[in-house]
């Protein structure tokens, strides 16, 4: 019989894995934008990961480069402005499920309670990104019918930029909070970067 902790990663999994073949199939290729290449683990240990700008806000920042007209410009603006109202509310409800203290001993320590907290926010935490990246989703859709050919290249790259940078970003969040084995210090302390 299979833990509690085992079945609740393996639905996580499954539906991480989902989530990649529907923005696979929306968009007819692989945007790592859409995907989540985070470890399951770490979302109910370090809270939610960091979620990458927008290809609406990405494309706005970088206008100039990308040579938009006006009417793109605006098209964007009002995308944008659309996914931001959307998204304000499940960010908020993320911030709040930040973890408020660190297991003292590292992972490999943890109590019953601990455990209990890391899976409730775990499971808090799946369904309001899902709600995100299919806001996301629906936007860059939006916006990649605003670009032509040149353009989308050059937005999916600023976008697959960003999606690495927020995988940094969580790694390290990951890391430094929690650290494990050859990562930390004799005492439990984690490693200074």
């Amino acid at each position: 019989m299979r833990s509690p902790l085992k079945n609740a990663l393996i639905v996580a999994m499954m539906a991480l894995s989902g989530i990649g073949t529907l923005s696979q199939a929306q968009m007819g290729g692989s945007r790592s934008a859409q995907r989540n290449n985070n470890n399951p683990e770490d979302i109910g240990l370090a809270g939610p990961p960091p979620i990458a700008a927008g290809v609406a806000s990405l494309a706005i920042e970088h206008a100039a480069d990308l040579g938009l007209t006006d009417s793109q410009n605006i098209a964007l603006a009002t995308i944008r402005h659309s996914q931001d109202s959307a998204n304000a509310p499940r960010l908020k409800t993320l911030d709040s499920l930040r973890p408020t203290r660190r297991p003292a001993n590292g992972v490999n320590d943890l109590s019953t309670e601990q455990r209990q907290e890391i899976e409730e926010r775990r499971a808090a935490i799946a369904p309001v990104l899902e709600a995100v990246r299919e806001t996301n989703a629906e936007s860059r859709v939006k916006v990649m019918a605003l670009l032509n050919p040149e353009q989308q290249k050059r937005a999916a790259q600023y976008e697959d930029d960003a999606r690495k940078k927020a995988d940094e970003e969580f790694k390290h969040q990951a890391r430094s909070g929690f650290g494990g084995g050859m990562e930390r210090r004799r005492g439990g302390r984690p490693l200074e970067d």
